[in-house]
C-alpha cells in the first residue's frame, strides 16, 4: 500500500532552485538525486511532481555531500521565494508582512513544512515562536532542518518587502555548533543558543508596512489556485491511514492515547484500524512507538530538558522503562546518546545550559 509520503504530489519548482545552488557548489545534479527516481530532465519539466519520500532524500544526500558545514544556512538562503510556486504570488500579493505570514502558516501543508510558526506581539516586535509538527519527522536532523529554515525565511521575507531583511534577533533551542560564528555572517543578527525555545523577532514596523506588490484581487485569485492544491494534497492525505494516526498523536500532549482513543477520533472501528495498518505493513503500536522515539529525540535535544523529564513527556512511566525502550531502537542509552550529541555539537557535557551568544 502506498503512503502518503510516497506520492508524488507536490511540484518541483524548489528542485530548480536547489539545481543552481549545487552547481555553483560544484556539484553534479545525478549526484543529489541518486536514489529519487528523478533525472535532472525532469527538473525541467511544468508537470513534474515529487514525493516527501523523494525530497528527503534529496536533503539527506545534501547534507551528505556538503562540502562546508553552513551548507544549510547557505542553501536556505538560495531558496528564494519562487519556491513555492502558486503560493508565492499569495504571498507577494498580500497587504503587509504579517498578513503574508498568517497565510504562509494557513496554507503550510503546499509548503511541506516541518514547523509552525507562531507570531505574538511583545514589546514593540513581533516574536516568531517556532516549533515542530509532530506528524511530520526530520529528513537529517533538528539543527540541519532549522539552518535550511532560518536561510529560506531571511532570503523570503526580503522577496516579500522587496527590500534588504534580516531578523532583529534570533534564539535557538539547540546547542551551538562549531560554525556558530557563521550564522551571524548569514542572517546578519544576534544568535543566541540553548535558549528554552526557538523565537525569531522582527520590528512591528516591518510586519504593519504595507508590502509594495500589496493586491487584494491578484491574491485572491492566486489563494483560489492555492485552495484548490490544498484540497487535492487533502485527498491524497485522507486516504493514508498511516497520516492520520501520527496527526491523532501528535495532537495528544499527556502521554500515547489508546487505539480504541485513536479510532474515535479517525470515526472507525477499532477493528477496521488494526486492518488498514496491517495493509500498509505497520501496526498501531509501531507508529506509537516511533512517535515516542522522535519526541524523545527532539526533547534529549534540548540541554535544559532532565533525562526523566522527558520520559515522562514521552508517556512512559518510569525512567527504567524509557531507557530500555530507547536502547532497544537506537542502540544507545538516553544519556550516552545525548552525550554523542553534544559532543557533535562541540559543546561540553557538563555544562548543558550554558549559553552563546554570537555578537
Amino acid at each position: 500500500m502506498t503512503t502518503f509520503e510516497d506520492q508524488a504530489i507536490f511540484p518541483s519548482a524548489e528542485l530548480f532552485l536547489i539545481r543552481r545552488f549545487m552547481k555553483s557548489e560544484g556539484i553534479k545534479t545525478k549526484q543529489w538525486l541518486l536514489g529519487t527516481g528523478l533525472q535532472e530532465g525532469d527538473l525541467l519539466q511544468v508537470d513534474t511532481l515529487v514525493s516527501l519520500h523523494q525530497f528527503d532524500m534529496i536533503y539527506r544526500n545534501l547534507y551528505r555531500l556538503a562540502q562546508r558545514p553552513d551548507l544549510g544556512l547557505a542553501l536556505g538562503k538560495a531558496l528564494n521565494l519562487s519556491r513555492w510556486g502558486v503560493l508565492a504570488g499569495a504571498l507577494i500579493s498580500s497587504k503587509t508582512l504579517g498578513d503574508a505570514l498568517e497565510t504562509a502558516n494557513r496554507y503550510r501543508t503546499l509548503l511541506r513544512s516541518r514547523f509552525v510558526l507562531n507570531p505574538v506581539m511583545i514589546n514593540g516586535r513581533c516574536e516568531i515562536q517556532i516549533t515542530k509538527r509532530q506528524e511530520m519527522e526530520y529528513p537529517l536532523n533538528s539543527r540541519f532542518a532549522h539552518e535550511v529554515l532560518l536561510g529560506t525565511l531571511t532570503s523570503q521575507v526580503q522577496d516579500i518587502i522587496a527590500q534588504p531583511f534580516h531578523f532583529d534577533e534570533i534564539r535557538l533551542a539547540y546547542p551551538a555548533p562549531k560554525h556558530a560564528r557563521q550564522y551571524q555572517q548569514h542572517l546578519g543578527c544576534a544568535v543566541q543558543f540553548d535558549c528554552d525555545q526557538t523565537m525569531l523577532a522582527i520590528r512591528l514596523e516591518t510586519m504593519t508596512r504595507p508590502l509594495p506588490m500589496g493586491n487584494l484581487v491578484a491574491k485572491q485569485q492566486a489563494l483560489k489556485l492555492c485552495e484548490q492544491e490544498v484540497a487535492r494534497v487533502g485527498q491524497v492525505q485522507k486516504g493514508d491511514m498511516c497520516w492520520q494516526v501520527r496527526a491523532a498523536l501528535a495532537v495528544h500532549r499527556d502521554g500515547l492515547p489508546k487505539l480504541d482513543d485513536v479510532a474515535v477520533q479517525l470515526k472507525v472501528t477499532p477493528r477496521t484500524l488494526r486492518r488498514k495498518l496491517q495493509v500498509a505493513g505497520t501496526s498501531f503500536r509501531q507508529i506509537s512507538q516511533e512517535h515516542q522515539l522522535q519526541q524523545a529525540l527532539d526533547q534529549l535535544a534540548i540541554p535544559s530538558m532532565k533525562v526523566s523529564s522527558v520520559a515522562a513527556s514521552c508517556g512512559f512511566s518510569d525512567l527504567a522503562s524509557f531507557r530500555e525502550s530507547f536502547k532497544r531502537q537506537t542502540g544507545f542509552t538516553p544519556q550516552a546518546y545525548r552525550k554523542t550529541l553534544f559532543k557533535m555539537v562541540d559543546i561540553p557535557v557538563g555544562n548543558l545550559t550554558s549559553t552563546v551568544n554570537i555578537k
